[in-house]
C-alpha cells in the first residue's frame, strides 16, 4: 500500500513538472526580453547622449597612456636586467667562487669521508655489542614479552565486548521494512516483464535473420577488444581493393607486423610514465619488452631527451623545491644541476653539438623559450618575447632554427625562430590553422619533415609538414596514417614513434612512413606516458648496469590503505564514518574514506591551501529527490561521491580554472587549482585556454545560450591539475547533461565520484539492507 501510494506522488510531481516547466521557460524568456528593451531605452541613450563628454577624455588621457606607457615599461625592464647583470657579476660570482665553492670542497673532500668513516666505524663495533647483549638478555625479554602479550590480549578482548559497531547517522535511516505481503505482487510484475521481454528479443531475432547480411568492412575502432591478448589498436582504415568483396571485419594487430619493420632502427628510447601517483623516467631499449626504471625520487621527473651522442640525459624534476633542469652524465653516473632559479624549468631539447640546451620557462608571468649552455656555465638567454605562451621547443639538425608551439596566433601552431634573426622575436608560424591545434613538433634527422600531433578532432592525430632547406613550409601537410601524441622520429627516419592512449592505458607505439597501417607496440601501460625520445645508441651491458635506479631509492609506498570496519552478521558490510570537512553531510563509506583523506593531503601539500576541506555535498539521503533533470540513482547516497565548493570556480579572481573538453560526444571539465604559492615552488604554469562560466549572466545573450565563452588569454599563475591528482586516488570526473549550457546544475564540473567497479545497486546495498532498498530499487 505504501509503495503504490509513493508511485501516485511520483506520477503526480512528474505532471507538475510538464506543466509547470514550460510556463518557467516562458517567464525566463520573457525577462530576457525585458532586459533587451531597457538596454535599448534607458542604457543606449545614456551612452550616445554622455559620448561627448568622457569621449575627447579617453582620447586625451587613455590613449595617450596606451601610447607613451609601453617603451617606458620597456626601458625599466632593460634598466632591471643591466641591474642584474651587474649584480651578478659583482656580487654573486664573487659570492660563489669564494664562499659557495670553499665550502662545497670543504664539505665534500674533508666532513663527508669524516663522517662517513667515524659511522662506519661505530656501526661495526655497534653491532658486535647488540648482538652480545641480545643473547645474554634473551630469557628475560622473552618472559616480558609474554606478560605484554598476554595484557596486550586482555585489554583487545575488553575493548571488543565494550565497542560496538558504528551507527548509520540519522539521515542515512530513512525507509522501515517492506511488509511480506506486497513482495508477491512485485515478485510477479518482474516475473512478468522478464518473460515479456525474453519474447520480444526472440521475435527482433527472428525477424533480423530474415534480412540479408551487409558486407562488413575493416573500419577505425577505439573500442576494446573482447579477448585481454592479443592488445589491438585498429589505427586509419585500410584502402580498399578496386573490387570490394564482402570480408568480414579484421582488426589490425600490432604484433606480428609486415614489413618494413618500424622497429629495425634499434637504439633505445627513454619516455616519462606516471607511476603510483608520481613522474619518472623510464629507458626501453628497442630490443627488450620491460623498461628500465631511471628514477625513483618522491618528486616527479619528466621531459627526458638524449644528447645527441647518446652519453647525457636532460629531463626537468622538482626533487629540489621547485623545477629545475638536470643533465645525467652516463659514463661518469653524475648528476649536475643546470638551472638555479624558481622559476618553472622544463621541456629541454639538445642542440646538434651538445653545448647548449633550449627550455620553457615561465619568468615575469609568461612561458617562453630559453637557451642555457648544457653545463651552465653560460645563459640563460631568453629567445621568444611574446605576450601568448611559447613552449615545447625543439632544435633543429641544422643547429640554427628552433621550432616551438605559441598561441600568439590565438590558437595552438607550430612556429619556427632563427638563431640568426638575433634579439628580434621573428617567428614563422608553418601551419596557420586558426581553426586547428597543433602542438609537440619534431625534426626529422634530415631536417626536411617535421612531425606534430593535431588535437582539433578531439583525439590527436600524427601529421607531416614538408619543409624547404631554410626550413619554411614546402608543401602542404598531410597525416602519417597514425593517432598518438608525442611524436618522435626513429634514428633511420623511416618511422613515427608516437603515444596512443585507449581506455586508460598508455601504448608506445612506432608507425612506419613506408607502409601504410603498420604500428607495432614497444610498450603498454596502465598509467599515462609522454615525453618519448629514440636515440640511436645501443645500450650495452655496462652501459645499462649505470642506467640501474639513479637515485638509488626503493619504490615509494601506496598512495592509500583502505581500512575497512569489521562486518557484523545481519547488518550491510559497510558503514559511513564522518569526514572532518565543512559539508552539508560529511560522511563517505568505509570503502573510499582514506583514499578521499589522502587525496586531500596531496592537495593541501601541492597548492598549499585546504582545497577540499570545504565541499557544497557528500552524503545525501535515501528518499532525497534530486533536482530537475538529475540522476535519481546519485552515487552520492551511496556515500562514494563528494562535490567541492564550486564557487571557487566563479568570480573575478577564481582560484579554480575550467578547461572544457569533448570526449566521445559528452562534454567533462577539467579542474585546475590555484596555488598558494606562486614563486614557482608549488604547480606549474598553465598551456590552454579556459573557459569562463561567468560570461553566462553578462550583456551578451549569446554567452548564456553558449553556457560562457573561453578566456581571452590564458589565466597567469601556477595551477594543479586536480582532475588527475583525483584519478590517481580513483576519483573519476563525470559529464555534464546535455542541457547544461542553459541550466546551471547540470554543469557538473564539481562532482567525482569512486565507483571501484560496483554498480550503483551493489554500492547501495553495501550500506543498506535489501528490505530499506526494495521501495527504491524496483521498476514500476
Amino acid at each position: 500500500m505504501r509503495a503504490r501510494f509513493r508511485r501516485t506522488i511520483e506520477r503526480v510531481r512528474q505532471t507538475l513538472l510538464a506543466v509547470f516547466s514550460p510556463a518557467w521557460r516562458f517567464l525566463g524568456r520573457l525577462g530576457l526580453a525585458f532586459r533587451n528593451i531597457l538596454t535599448w531605452i534607458v542604457w543606449k541613450p545614456i551612452f550616445y547622449l554622455t559620448m561627448p563628454i568622457w569621449l575627447p577624455l579617453r582620447w586625451m588621457l587613455w590613449d595617450t597612456l596606451v601610447a607613451a606607457a609601453p617603451p617606458v615599461w620597456r626601458f625599466l625592464g632593460r634598466l632591471g636586467l643591466a641591474l642584474r647583470h651587474l649584480l651578478t657579476a659583482y656580487l654573486w660570482w664573487s659570492f660563489l667562487f669564494l664562499v659557495v665553492r670553499p665550502l662545497q670542497w670543504l664539505y665534500a673532500r674533508v666532513l663527508k669521508p669524516a663522517v662517513v668513516g667515524v659511522v662506519a666505524f661505530f656501526k661495526r663495533h655497534w653491532l658486535r655489542l647488540v648482538a652480545v647483549l641480545a643473547k645474554r638478555t634473551e630469557p628475560s625479554r622473552i618472559l616480558l614479552r609474554r606478560r605484554l602479550l598476554s595484557r596486550w590480549r586482555v585489554f583487545v578482548a575488553r575493548w571488543r565486548v565494550l565497542r560496538r559497531r558504528p551507527k548509520v547517522p540519522v539521515v542515512a535511516l530513512i525507509a522501515p521494512p517492506v511488509p511480506h505481503e506486497g513482495r508477491r505482487v512485485v515478485h510477479t510484475f518482474r516475473l512478468t516483464t522478464a518473460i515479456a521481454a525474453v519474447a520480444l528479443i526472440a521475435l527482433v531475432a527472428a525477424l533480423s535473420m530474415r534480412d540479408p547480411q551487409v558486407a562488413n568492412t575493416a573500419v577505425a575502432d577505439d573500442r576494446p577488444s573482447e579477448s585481454p591478448t592479443p592488445i589491438t589498436i585498429i589505427l586509419t582504415p585500410t584502402p580498399l581493393p578496386p573490387t570490394p568483396t564482402p570480408i568480414p571485419t579484421v582488426p589490425v594487430k600490432l604484433t606480428p607486423w609486415a614489413t618494413p619493420n618500424p622497429l629495425e632502427g634499434g637504439g633505445a628510447v627513454i619516455f616519462t610514465q606516471h607511476v603510483a601517483g608520481n613522474s619518472d623516467i623510464f629507458i626501453l631499449p628497442v630490443d627488450q619488452v620491460e623498461p628500465i626504471r631511471l628514477t625513483t625520487h618522491p618528486a616527479e621527473d619528466k621531459d627526458p631527451a638524449w644528447s645527441p651522442d647518446g652519453t647525457e640525459i636532460a629531463f626537468a624534476s622538482r626533487r629540489d623545491g621547485n623545477w629545475e633542469l638536470y643533465v645525467y652524465n652516463i659514463p661518469n653516473r653524475s648528476l649536475r644541476r643546470v638551472t638555479n632559479d624558481m622559476a618553472y624549468d622544463a621541456s629541454p631539447t639538445w642542440s646538434p653539438d651538445g653545448q647548449w640546451l633550449a627550455y620553457e620557462s615561465y619568468q615575469g608571468g609568461n612561458l617562453d623559450i630559453y637557451l642555457i649552455k648544457s653545463d651552465g656555465s653560460e645563459g640563460p638567454f631568453r629567445l621568444t618575447d611574446a605576450p601568448a605562451p611559447d613552449y615545447a621547443p625543439v632544435w633543429s639538425p641544422g643547429g640554427r632554427h628552433i621550432a616551438f608551439t605559441s598561441l600568439r596566433s590565438g590558437s595552438r601552431d607550430i612556429f619556427i625562430r632563427a638563431l640568426d634573426a638575433g634579439i628580434t622575436d621573428v617567428a614563422q608560424n608553418v601551419t596557420q590553422t586558426p581553426d586547428l591545434e597543433e602542438d609537440e613538433a619534431s625534426f626529422s634527422s634530415d631536417g626536411r619533415t617535421l612531425v606534430y600531433a593535431e588535437y582539433s578532432a578531439n583525439f590527436p592525430v600524427i601529421y607531416a609538414l614538408p619543409l624547404s632547406a631554410n626550413y619554411e613550409p614546402a608543401g602542404e601537410p598531410y597525416g602519417v596514417g597514425q593517432q598518438g601524441r608525442s611524436p618522435a622520429w626513429s634514428p633511420d627516419r623511416r618511422s613515427v614513434l608516437s603515444v596512443y592512449e585507449q581506455n586508460g592505458r598508455s601504448f608506445l607505439l612506432s608507425g612506419s612512413l613506408e607502409a601504410w597501417n603498420v604500428a607495432p607496440q614497444m610498450f603498454v601501460s596502465n598509467g599515462r606516458m609522454d615525453d618519448p625520445s629514440w636515440t640511436a645508441v645501443r645500450l650495452t651491458p655496462e652501459i645499462i648496469n649505470r642506467l640501474q635506479n639513479i637515485d638509488r631509492l626503493a619504490q615509494g609506498d601506496p598512495l592509500y590503505v583502505e581500512a575497512l570496519a569489521e562486518p557484523v552478521e545481519g547488518q550491510p558490510p559497510s558503514v559511513l564514518f564522518p569526514i572532518a570537512v565543512n559539508a552539508p553531510s560529511p560522511y563517505l563509506s568505509d570503502g573510499v574514506d582514506q583514499s578521499f583523506a589522502a587525496l586531500r593531503q596531496r592537495v593541501l601539500a601541492e597548492a598549499g591551501w585546504d582545497f577540499l576541506g570545504q565541499l557544497d555535498g557528500m552524503f545525501e539521503e535515501l528518499d532525497g529527490r534530486p533536482l530537475p533533470g538529475q540522476p535519481v540513482q546519485s552515487w552520492n547516497k551511496a556515500g562514494r561521491a563528494f562535490d567541492f565548493y564550486f564557487r571557487e570556480a566563479l568570480g573575478f579572481e577564481p582560484r579554480v580554472e575550467l578547461v572544457k573538453l569533448e570526449i566521445q560526444g559528452e562534454i567533462y571539465w577539467r579542474v585546475y587549482v590555484k596555488t598558494a604559492a606562486q614563486d614557482g615552488s608549488q604547480g606549474e604554469p598553465l598551456r590552454t585556454v579556459t573557459w569562463d562560466l561567468q560570461a553566462r549572466s553578462g550583456d551578451d545573450p549569446s554567452y548564456y545560450e553558449q553556457g560562457g565563452k573561453w578566456r581571452e588569454s590564458i589565466p597567469s599563475g601556477y595551477y594543479i591539475d586536480f582532475t588527475a591528482l583525483a584519478a590517481d586516488y580513483g576519483w573519476q570526473w563525470t559529464p555534464s547533461n546535455s542541457r547544461w549550457r542553459t541550466y546551471f546544475p547540470d554543469i557538473r564540473f564539481w562532482h567525482y565520484e569512486k565507483r571501484d567497479g560496483l554498480t550503483w545497486e551493489a554500492a547501495m546495498r553495501q550500506l543498506y539492507t535489501d528490505d530499506e532498498l526494495v521501495p527504491y530499487l524496483e521498476r514500476p
